[in-house]
């Protein structure tokens, strides 16, 4: 029994490492941006943003964070959206990357 315990735990623990050590460029950034109509100053922006090492984990991340907006603005779902790699080389999006990569950075612990 205490064998598979150790065995579990180091396990945990290898994991996590390998998940600490994952490279920066692999994870994806999302960003949307929430244009207010109906603010006392029409044209108020939030942005979230979520990061991943998927598109899919990121986007989640980043309307999570949305869906938690109470007051008179556009949906989440609505808004402008942008995904990308958190590379200079994506070029669908490398301006996510200019605007993000520290905070990936700090986020994750990626290398």
């Amino acid at each position: 029994m205490r064998y598979g315990t150790l065995v579990l735990i180091l396990g945990l623990s290898v994991g996590h490492a390998e998940a600490q050590a994952a490279q920066c460029s692999s994870y994806y950034i999302s960003e949307i941006n929430l244009v207010s109509t109906v603010d006392a100053v029409p044209g108020n922006v939030q942005t979230f943003v979520g990061f991943g090492l998927s598109k899919e984990e990121s986007e989640k991340n980043a309307i999570g964070a949305c869906s938690h907006v109470r007051f008179d603005m556009e949906t989440c779902l609505d808004s402008d959206r942008a995904s990308g790699l958190n590379t200079a080389s994506d070029s669908t999006n490398s301006a996510l990357h200019l605007k993000y990569r520290k905070a990936v950075k700090r986020i994750t612990g990626c290398s």
